[in-house]
C-alpha cells in the first residue's frame, strides 16, 4: 500500500484535509469494503471484506474487523473469518460482503461465497473464533450466481430475516437458529435504482410509526446509495431516493446503517485511499462513514460525498490504559500485520511498515485536568537501529510533549517508556515516528503504548538494552526524574529482591569524565542483569549519537550512592527495602576509574573496580578538567580492589601496573586482557570484560565463594581463560 508518489501526495493531501476538516476513509491501513457495522453495548462493531493489496479486480479471502467507541478512533482486530473456515469450499477467492448479527450469546456471520451461495458462522464472541455449523451453504441457488450481499434483521417480534441479491432482491424468514430458515425463498419486485448491497433495518419515526428501510446501492456505475422504505418488514417496497446520490468518486458501494449513541450513521466505500497513490482504477476500495438525518416522517436526508460529510467524535479517548497500536484514526502508509518476521506466525496483531516522517492520529484524547509528568510506555521491536517515537498534540508538529527511543531488540518485544510534559483537556494526539541517520525505513514494529501519571520515584524513561543481558534478571536502563545527570541499570522486575535478597551497587564513572554511559552501556547492563543496582555518572545514552556535553564531576559518584541509600529508605520508590547498601562497588574507566580513585576514602564503598585507568605519577594534566590525585591517595584506599587493563597497549597500562604494584595493605588483583584502552565494553552484553567484571562483584558483593575461584590460585578460571593474565597480591585470598 506504500509507493513514494503517494506517500509525497497523501501527506499534501492530509494537509489539506486538515485545513478543511474533509471526511476521509476510517481505514487507511489495509483495503477494506462492504461495510457490516454493528452496535452492541457502547461499542461499534465494523465488520469488512478485505481487498488483497496489488490485485486489480476483486481478490477477497477473508473478513475483517475494527471497533470504536467514538466513531473516529478505531482499532484493527484483524481477520476474523476467512474462506477456510468453509471447509466445503476449496477455492481462494469469493470473500464478498458479509453482515454479522448477535442472538442470545451468540454471532452469527452471512458470508457469501461468490458463485457457491450464502454461508453462515457462529462464535461465542465478536472476535470469534468463528465455526462452520452447517458443513454447507445456507442459501444456494445454482441455477444463477445471484446469491451475494446478505443482509439480516431480528425484528422486535423476534421475527428474524435476511435479504440479498444482486441485480434481484430475495428474502427469507430465519428460524430462531439462526442457522436454518422456514418456507420459501421469496423473489420481491424490483426496486427503483436497485443494484446490489441490501441493508434492512426498521425504526420508529418522529411520529411513532415504526418503519422499515432497505438501503442498497444504487445502480451502476458509477453507484451511489439509494433507499426504499415499508410499513412492513417484508414489503412492499416504496423507493425514496437517494441517501448518497451518484458521483465520480462512488464507482462502487455498498451501505451499513445504524444508530448510536444517539446519532444515525451510513457507511459506505469508496477509492479515496488508494487514489491518494495513483489515479489508475483497481478494486481497492476503503470504508467511511458520515453522519445521517431522519426527517420526521422517517425519510432520510441526502448526504453529499463522504469527504464533505461530517463525522463528529461522540465521547472522548482515554490515553491512561493499555491502547493497541492498530487504533488509530489516522494512519496512512503503515500496516497491520499478524505476520512475525523473526520467525512463526504470531497471534498478535502490531503496525508495521513504519517509516521515517509518518504517524499515528489519535482524535480527542482526553489528559484530564491533572498537572503531572505523564509517563509513556510502547511495547516496540526491531532488528536494526530502530528509531524515536516523538510524541505531538493538535499536529502533526505541534507541540512536542517527549521523544521515546527505540533501540536494537533482536526482534523481541520489549517495553521502553519516557516521561511526557504535563498536558491537560482534549487534543489530538500524533504518534509520530521518526528514524536514524542510516536507517529511514522499517524503523520498528509497534505493538502496543499506555500513558500513565508519573508516580514519585517511579523511571521517567525506560530502555531494553539488546535482550536485557545473559544475566538470571533481565535488565533496563533507566532515567529518573529528580536525579539529573544519573543512568541507573536494573532488573526490570524486582519482585525476587528484598531483605533476603537485596541487590548490591555499583557506581560507575565514564571515560573521558564524560557526562553519559553512552560507551559502556552493554556493560552496565549486562552486569545489572546479575541482580545489581548499577548506578552510572552522566545522561541516558539516547538515538546512538556520542555524548558532546559538559564533562562529569567526581561528586556525581557520590550523588549515585546518596540515591541508592535513599531509595532503600524511601517507601514510595520501587527498590524500597530492596537494595543492600552495605554491598558498594565503586568503579570506573579511564578518567572515571580516576574519579573512583579520588572518591576511595568514601566509607561507604566495599569493593573498588578500576578499569583501564591508574594513578599518575607526576603533576602534569593531559585532560583539563580531569582529576589527578597523588599516587598517595592509593593509601586511602580501605576495601579490596580490582585493576581490569587492555594489556601493553593500553595507555594506562603503566599507571595501572604502577597503583596494583604499590598496594600492600589491601587486597589487589590486577587483571590484562590485550585489546587497548578501550576495552570490550561496546560489544554484545560488554564483551569479554564482562566476565571477571561480574565475577568480582559476586565474590565481593554477594560472598559468592565459586566467583572467588575466577582470581584466587595459581589455577585461576580468569587465567584459563585465552588471552587473560593475572596477578594478586599476598593479601588475596
Amino acid at each position: 500500500m506504500k509507493h513514494l508518489f503517494g506517500l509525497c501526495l497523501a501527506v499534501s493531501v492530509f494537509s489539506t484535509v486538515n485545513a478543511q476538516n474533509l471526511n476521509l476513509p476510517i481505514v487507511q491501513t489495509k483495503y477494506t469494503a462492504d461495510p457490516a457495522p454493528y452496535v452492541h453495548g457502547d461499542t461499534v462493531y465494523l465488520y469488512t471484506t478485505h481487498d488483497e493489496e496489488g490485485a486489480g479486480g476483486f481478490m477477497m479471502k477473508d473478513w475483517l474487523l475494527y471497533t470504536s467507541t467514538d466513531m473516529v478512533n478505531w482499532e484493527d482486530h484483524g481477520a476474523v473469518a476467512s474462506l477456510r473456515d468453509f471447509k466445503w469450499y476449496k477455492g481462494n477467492n469469493g470473500a464478498w460482503a458479509e453482515q454479522v448479527i448477535e442472538r442470545n450469546g451468540k454471532w452469527y456471520m452471512y458470508c457469501p461465497i461468490h458463485g457457491n451461495g450464502i454461508g453462515v458462522l457462529v462464535a461465542d464472541s465478536p472476535f470469534g473464533p468463528f465455526r462452520d455449523p452447517l458443513g454447507k451453504p445456507l442459501v444456494w441457488q445454482k441455477q444463477h450466481w445471484y446469491d451475494i450481499d446478505p443482509t439480516v434483521w431480528i425484528d422486535d417480534d423476534g421475527q428474524a430475516y435476511m435479504y440479498w441479491g444482486n441485480p434481484n432482491l430475495y428474502m427469507v424468514k430465519l428460524n430462531e437458529d439462526m442457522i436454518s430458515y422456514s418456507g420459501d425463498i421469496v423473489e420481491h419486485p424490483k426496486i427503483k435504482d436497485y443494484q446490489e448491497g441490501p441493508w434492512f433495518w426498521g425504526r420508529v419515526n418522529g411520529k411513532g410509526q415504526k418503519k422499515y428501510y432497505m438501503a442498497f446501492a444504487s445502480t451502476c456505475c458509477p453507484e451511489g446509495i439509494g433507499y426504499a422504505m415499508s410499513d412492513k418488514p417484508t414489503g412492499p417496497w416504496e423507493y425514496k431516493g437517494h441517501i448518497m446520490n451518484h458521483t465520480p468518486q462512488t464507482r462502487g458501494n455498498h451501505p451499513g446503517i445504524i444508530d448510536f449513541k444517539g446519532k444515525s450513521y451510513c457507511f459506505g466505500l469508496n477509492y479515496d485511499v488508494y487514489r491518494l497513490e495513483t489515479s489508475a482504477h483497481a478494486e481497492q476500495r476503503s470504508v467511511s462513514a458520515a453522519e445521517m438525518t431522519y426527517n420526521e416522517d422517517g425519510t432520510i436526508q441526502e448526504l453529499p460525498y463522504f469527504l464533505h460529510c461530517k463525522l463528529g467524535q461522540v465521547g472522548s479517548f482515554n490515553p491512561f490504559r493499555r491502547v493497541e497500536a492498530e487504533t488509530m484514526a489516522w494512519g496512512y502508509g503503515l500496516r497491520t500485520t499478524r505476520e512475525n518476521p523473526s520467525g512463526p506466525w504470531n497471534p498478535t496483531l502490531f503496525v508495521t511498515n513504519i517509516d521515517d516522517g509518518e504517524f499515528i492520529k489519535l482524535r480527542g484524547v482526553d489528559f484530564g485536568n491533572s498537572k503531572e509528568k505523564i509517563k509513556f510506555t510502547a511495547s516496540c521491536s526491531t532488528l536494526l537501529e530502530g528509531g524515536a517515537i516523538e510524541i505531538h498534540i493538535d499536529n502533526v508538529d505541534g507541540r512536542l510533549l517527549g521523544k521515546l527511543s527505540i533501540t536494537n531488540t533482536q526482534f523481541k518485544y520489549r517495553e521502553f517508556s519516557t516521561a511526557l510534559e504535563p498536558v491537560s483537556g482534549k487534543h489530538d494526539l500524533y504518534l509520530v515516528f521518526k528514524g536514524t541517520q542510516l536507517q529511514k525505513k522499517n524503523l520498528f514494529n509497534f505493538d502496543w503504548w499506555q500513558m500513565s501519571l508519573l508516580r514519585n520515584g517511579e523511571a521517567t524513561c525506560t530502555v531494553t538494552i539488546e535482550d536485557g543481558g545473559t544475566g538470571k534478571y533481565k535488565a533496563v536502563m533507566q532515567e529518573y526524574d529528580g536525579f539529573e545527570a544519573h543512568t541507573v541499570f536494573v532488573p526490570q522486575d524486582l519482585t525476587p529482591f528484598g531483605k533476603k535478597n537485596p541487590l548490591p551497587v555499583l557506581v560507575w564513572g565514564n571515560g573521558a569524565c564524560t557526562n553519559s554511559p553512552w560507551e559502556h552501556y552493554k556493560f552496565l547492563n549486562e552486569i545489572a542483569s546479575h541482580g545489581y543496582l548499577v548506578i552510572a555518572t552522566g545522561y541516558m545514552p539516547k538515538d546512538g549519537k556520542p555524548y558532546r556535553g559538559a564533562m562529569s564531576t567526581t561528586q556525581q559518584q557520590i550523588e549515585s550512592m546518596d540515591w541508592a541509600i535513599a531509595q532503600n529508605e524511601d517507601r514510595n520508590s520501587p527498590l524500597y527495602g530492596k537494595v543492600n547498601t552495605k554491598a558498594i562497588c565503586a568503579s570506573g574507566m579511564s578518567c572515571g576509574g580516576l574519579q573512583t580513585l579520588y572518591n576511595c576514602a568514601d566509607p561507604r564503598i566495599t569493593a573498588l573496580m578500576i578499569c583501564n585507568s591508574g594513578l599518575f605519577d607526576n603533576t602534569g594534566n593531559p585532560m583539563p578538567g580531569m582529576p589527578m590525585p597523588a599516587k598517595s591517595k592509593l593509601e586511602e584506599i580501605h576495601c579490596p580492589v580490582f585493576y581490569m587493563l587492555g594489556g601493553e597497549s593500553d595507555i594506562a597500562y603503566g599507571n595501572g601496573m604502577d597503583d596494583f604494584k604499590r598496594i600492600k595493605h589491601v587486597p589487589a588483583v590486577v587483571a590484562n586482557y590485550p585489546v587497548g584502552h578501550g576495552g570490550t565494553y561496546g560489544d554484545a552484553h560488554g564483551g569479554e570484560f564482562s566476565i571477571p567484571a561480574v565475577a568480582w562483584l559476586d565474590w565481593q558483593l554477594k560472598a559468592d565463594k565459586e566467583a572467588a575461584k575466577m582470581f584466587v590460585g595459581k589455577k585461576n578460571g580468569l587465567g584459563k581463560r585465552k588471552g587473560w593474565t593475572v596477578e594478586s597480591n599476598s593479601l588475596l585470598k
